[in-house]
């Protein structure tokens, strides 16, 4: 059994905790070692510590206890004067300390303790300071307990092993656990290290010396022949005494809205099963998380779960939500921190087959794939109360990922907030094949509407392509027609096509007049923060004036250069470079204001969690749905400063709309519609919606062309669908 499978608390204290049974008792009971230095000695401490060591103890567990003798003052006085010995004192109180049980299961508890001294699981020492003035007491106290999987917590606080401590003082403690943050493990190491210090006699100001042997002989007395293993049980009915907290459980601070009820009540209808297709922001994970208790709760808490993402920063995001919702999960991925839990994960996997023992385990999309986690789940059968959620499973229609669904696995959650792939029907299709209906369908339009996410306005920003760059532009479009192919009669363009549209998509993106549009709208905003700049995954000229040269840079990095110097503000990049702690700290400074401007590429397309954003600025958007209706869910987040957001959308056009000839929109034709189907979905939900039509109209009237853009964005999937 692990420290894992409990729900630890960072504090436990006498007003809202009963110490003892809400924390000791199951903590020792699932310890191989127990480390404890505590204020004072007495037979009624020995008693109440033995509550949970008889487990323990049957594990041929170790307990290394430090206290100190109950001195009187006169004794400490008769010390100091030189009337008694240290020595002689400190027996005559310990011995005076040790008092004859008063019923049967104190009698049994002095059993089991003489029996785990006699046998060597129990050893004690003392502790005292003594220096020029004479002696005085240890009062600190902290305790070290390991599991079997070496899974450490640490604790430090007010509690003494007494009755007086247990049942009447108030008291509290402050717990540290090895398998969470760094601090945390930190907390852990240090705690551990202070006790080993003292019981090797390394700490300064402070000595530690053996128990006396007439005292351990003293207790030895109390040993019987046997040990009532089953004597919590008889005191206390134990399994009514400790009743577990709940693992599964919508934590206090939640509040269920109504559509997110909505989609619960939706996916139980359907079997288990289902898709939440809920705009970014929305709180698609709470309700996935929601169904999670509420399915616990139906198999009474004999539940698997695996939740899987696309990326690592993610899997932090869920970690942080998991640990309220239900037990400390295990995080399975190249850079977890838990660098045994494919070991710790099979290790869950066994106590699940056996006896129901519930766990969650996060993980990512890549991870979720590899052979350590694939073998687990071949393993599972549909008789198994397995539950799985794919968060963004839009991912999970791509070949690869599709065939790693299990079908051995019943109970089946997907999340997006866009499901319907773009420019590929199959995979789409699989997605819905597996996880079945839409339980909810709750759009922007919807979620804006009921208060979810904020308003917004929208400026879309055109900008136009350099002849050099239009040039370019034409000849790959005239390259891309030669790998149009036909299949099942349909029109499609090959995957050496697909290369060469990715890579006009990286020259639209990258359009030269740009940064130099960006630094003329962000003037106005030079005192102002909460501002997000999207950049594209391209590159940009970066003119050094003084050298008289021009170099390409990552787009990126010229525009964070850029906005630094060129307008004063203090901004800093966010992309897949920084790790989770770079990534934590930018955004702690960004919601304080020290930073002004986030700069970023994609990795806050999915799932990072920035309410705070008022003014965004989209350098770059894909031809693909999933990636701007995500981008702008994630800029409408609720949040205490803004009322609404602003959003200036960069359209990318071929050539000024007063150059415009004749015969130029079927030139222009992939690049107009593109651009026109984001205006007409940015434009239509926005408070200043005549903003993004005029635009619109004007595009239209230059190539006088006039068009339903839905029904031509349908016929350009049809073409690229492969």
């Amino acid at each position: 059994m692990s420290f894992r499978d409990l729900k630890i608390h960072v504090r436990y204290r006498s007003d809202e905790n009963d110490i003892p049974k809400d924390f000791l008792i199951p903590v020792l009971e699932k310890s191989v070692i127990y480390k404890r230095s505590v204020g004072f000695f007495s037979t009624s401490a020995l008693s109440n510590i033995s509550i949970g060591l008889f487990a323990m103890a049957q594990n041929n567990g170790k307990v290394e206890l430090i206290c100190s003798p109950r001195l009187s003052e006169d004794d400490i006085e008769a010390i100091n004067l030189g009337y008694k010995t240290r020595d002689e004192a400190f027996t005559e109180a310990l011995q005076i300390s040790i008092k004859s049980p008063i019923d049967y299961f104190e009698e049994e508890r002095l059993n089991l303790v003489a029996t785990m001294i006699a046998s060597g699981m129990l050893d004690l020492k003392i502790a005292f300071m003594e220096n020029e003035n004479g002696i005085s007491l240890y009062h600190e106290k902290l305790a070290i307990f390991e599991d079997e999987f070496g899974n450490r917590i640490g604790f430090t606080g007010s509690l003494n092993e007494s009755e007086n401590a247990f049942n009447d003082n108030f008291e509290s403690v402050y717990t540290f656990c090895s398998w969470k943050d760094e601090s945390q493990k930190d907390g852990v190491e240090n705690i551990e290290q202070d006790f080993d210090r003292m019981w090797n006699d390394c700490t300064k100001k402070l000595c530690i010396i053996p128990f006396p042997k007439v005292v351990i002989e003293r207790l030895k007395q109390f040993k019987k022949d046997k040990v009532d293993y089953d004597t919590d049980k008889k005191q206390f009915d134990y399994h009514d005494f400790i009743k577990p907290e709940k693992i599964f459980k919508i934590p206090d601070n939640v509040k269920l809205r109504d559509y997110q009820i909505e989609a619960i009540n939706g996916w139980e209808q359907q079997g288990y099963k289902g898709i939440f297709s809920m705009s970014t922001g929305s709180g698609k994970s709470f309700t996935a998380l929601a169904c999670m208790a509420h399915l616990a709760e139906k198999v009474d808490e004999k539940l698997a779960v695996f939740i899987v993402c696309p990326y690592i920063h993610l899997v932090g995001q869920w970690e942080e939500d998991v640990v309220n919702w239900a037990c400390n999960p295990i995080i399975a991925h190249s850079k977890s921190s838990d660098k045994k839990w494919d070991l710790n994960l099979v290790k869950a996997y066994k106590r699940f087959r056996n006896n129901g023992k519930p766990f969650v385990c996060i993980t990512t999309n890549d991870t979720f794939a590899s052979e350590k986690i694939q073998n687990i789940i071949h393993r599972l059968n549909e008789e198994q109360n397995v539950l799985l959620i794919i968060d963004e499973a839009h991912n999970f229609g791509s070949v690869r990922l599709s065939n790693m669904l299990p079908e051995n696995i019943k109970y089946r959650i997907a999340l997006s907030a866009t499901i319907k792939r773009h420019m590929d029907k199959k995979g789409t299709q699989k997605i819905f094949d597996y996880f079945g209906d839409e339980c909810i369908v709750y759009d922007l339009e919807r979620a804006i509407k009921e208060g979810a996410l904020c308003k917004y306005k929208y400026y879309p920003i055109p900008v136009f392509l350099d002849e050099d760059e239009l040039d370019k532009y034409s000849y790959l479009t005239e390259k891309i027609k030669k790998f149009v192919v036909e299949e099942e009669g349909k029109v499609k363009i090959s995957e050496e096509g697909k290369l060469l549209v990715f890579k006009r998509s990286r020259l639209l993106a990258g359009a030269r007049n740009k940064p130099k549009k960006l630094m003329e709208l962000m003037e106005k905003y030079k005192n102002e923060d909460s501002i997000l700049v999207y950049c594209g995954a391209t590159s940009m000229e970066n003119e050094d004036e003084e050298n008289e040269t021009v170099d390409l840079v990552r787009q990126i990095d010229g525009v964070t250069e850029m906005i630094n110097k060129s307008l004063g503000m203090r901004a800093h990049r966010f992309t897949a470079e920084e790790d989770l702690y770079e990534r934590q700290e930018i955004k702690k400074y960004f919601q304080n204001g020290l930073y002004q401007v986030i700069t970023a590429i994609k990795c806050l397309d999915e799932g990072v969690n920035i309410p705070g954003i008022k003014t965004a600025f989209i350098m770059s958007s894909s031809r693909n749905p999933k990636e701007f209706i995500q981008r702008r869910g994630r800029l409408l987040r609720k949040s205490s400063n803004k009322e609404f957001a602003e959003i200036y959308d960069f359209v990318t056009l071929p050539r000024k709309l007063t150059d415009v000839a004749y015969d130029d929109f079927e030139r222009d034709r992939s690049i107009i519609i593109g651009e026109l189907y984001r205006i007409n979905e940015f434009a239509k939900l926005a408070d200043n919606r005549i903003t993004g039509e005029s635009l619109m109209t004007d595009i239209m009237n230059s190539y006088s062309v006039f068009f339903d853009i839905d029904e031509e964005i349908e016929k350009m999937e049809e073409y690229y669908d492969g």
